[in-house]
């Protein structure tokens, strides 16, 4: 198996992702409380008993049709750049793994290198892998673009607080410094290299993040040649793609219209859809774990003015629990499995 060691798992072990872990869930429940505490009144507990149950099942046939489609999704890019279908199974695993680990990790980054693991483990070279993780994210930036020209007359039309300002400017910033950072990697790889000398090296020596870094361009700089191929040789499959990213996320982007239904609270089917394109397009590179407490409270702003205040924090905590939770919480348990780090956690805590 290709470049193992530098997917070293006794590096992904306890010490990491126990510490990221209780900070993901100490941020989960004080986001939680903030939301109730500011928006929950009596009748919250009224409206709470009221929720027609009917619609959960639709809701968990929905989740499980996304993950059923992003795992066809990555299949489809796999085979794409390799040439080879790998197993469904090992797809479902990049995805709640991959889940877990960002939850637990800064910026959404940690997920990345368990997830190359397990493709490499599936069949991949690992820049091959690699290219599948990029390319799983630039398809699903498009997927969203797609609905930007729509998007925007229409939040200018119904939003303008400083909320959305604030989403709104941090989010081109955000785009701004990964298209940028994309663009040094394919046509500036050797100016993308001293910056990196610049920024690690300490006292002119290399640091453990630099060869990480390193490695990891390495890796990268491996699937140009392919990435630009596929440019300009695989639109036929590029099309395929988008078109099955933006069937993939329907179901996800669903499950609060029909959470809503299930509060007796009415709102249009096409403005849940962009709200949560806008918010989650926005959120794509948020610093906290998991972005938590800054999606539910985006969230809980851009439906304020839809859902009655003294439900909007019930509301944003069962669609985070629902969309998101439920995924790290099985990915949390598939983590522990496919890195042994049950047996680690006993060895250290004996």
């Amino acid at each position: 198996m290709t470049h193992q060691s530098s997917l070293n798992k006794s590096k992904i072990s306890k010490p990491s992702i126990i510490k990221g872990l209780k900070i993901f869930v100490a941020l989960c429940v004080i986001t939680f409380t903030l939301l109730l505490v500011f928006t929950a009144t009596k009748k919250t507990l009224f409206a709470f008993k009221e929720i027609n149950i009917v619609y959960l099942p639709i809701m968990l046939i929905l989740l499980s049709l996304y993950l059923v489609f992003e795992s066809f999704r990555i299949r489809l890019i796999a085979k794409a750049i390799s040439g080879k279908w790998i197993a469904f199974g090992r797809c479902s695993q990049v995805i709640f793994c991959g889940a877990f680990l960002s939850a637990v990790t800064p910026f959404q980054a940690g997920g990345a290198p368990l997830q190359v693991y397990i493709l490499n483990k599936a069949g991949l070279k690992v820049s091959n892998a690699l290219l599948l993780l990029l390319f799983r994210g630039l398809f699903y930036l498009t997927g969203m673009l797609v609905f930007i020209p729509f998007i925007i007359p229409y939040f200018k039309t119904q939003y303008s607080g400083r909320s959305m300002q604030i989403l709104s400017k941090y989010s081109l910033f955000a785009y701004f410094f990964l298209f940028s950072l994309l663009f040094l990697l394919l046509y500036m790889p050797k100016f993308l290299k001293k910056l990196i000398y610049s920024l690690t090296f300490r006292k002119g020596k290399k640091t453990k993040i630099t060869t990480i870094i390193f490695g990891l361009l390495r890796e990268i700089k491996k699937s140009r040649g392919k990435m630009l191929e596929f440019v300009k040789n695989k639109k036929l499959y590029a099309m395929a793609i988008i078109v099955t990213t933006i069937i993939v996320y329907i179901p996800n982007y669903s499950i609060a219209y029909f959470l809503l239904k299930g509060l007796s609270i009415d709102v249009s089917y096409v403005d849940v859809i962009f709200r949560q394109v806008f918010l989650l397009f926005a959120a794509f590179f948020f610093p906290t774990p998991g972005a938590e407490g800054i999606i539910e409270g985006g969230f809980a702003v851009l439906f304020s003015s839809s859902v009655p205040k003294y439900m909007i924090g019930v509301f944003a905590i069962l669609w985070r629990f629902i969309t998101y939770h439920l995924v790290v919480i099985v990915g949390g348990i598939l983590t522990l499995r496919v890195l042994n780090l049950t047996e680690i956690i006993r060895e250290k805590e004996n």
